[in-house]
């Protein structure tokens, strides 16, 4: 289901936010270091809303992201 209106507004501009660039990052160094996942911490993601938001961008962008004990598993 495609975000519509303000939600859609919302997700566009926190793509294009610090913290987005951030686990961005951490996703681009695991993928060089040859890892197929990272696992992060859902204290490294902010607010609950952010961890919604980030979850939400990282599979519109084709990543699986499972659920582990106070972590995300994101694979590529």
């Amino acid at each position: 289901m495609a975000a519509t209106g303000q939600a859609a507004h919302n997700l566009a501009a926190f793509d294009q936010s610090e913290k987005m660039m951030e686990i961005r990052n951490i996703l681009r160094v695991s993928a060089n270091e040859g890892n197929a996942s990272s696992v992060i911490s859902l204290n490294n993601l902010g607010t609950s809303r952010e961890a919604v938001y980030i979850v939400t961008l990282l599979r519109k962008h084709g990543y699986t992201v499972d659920y582990g004990e106070d972590v995300i598993i994101v694979k590529w």
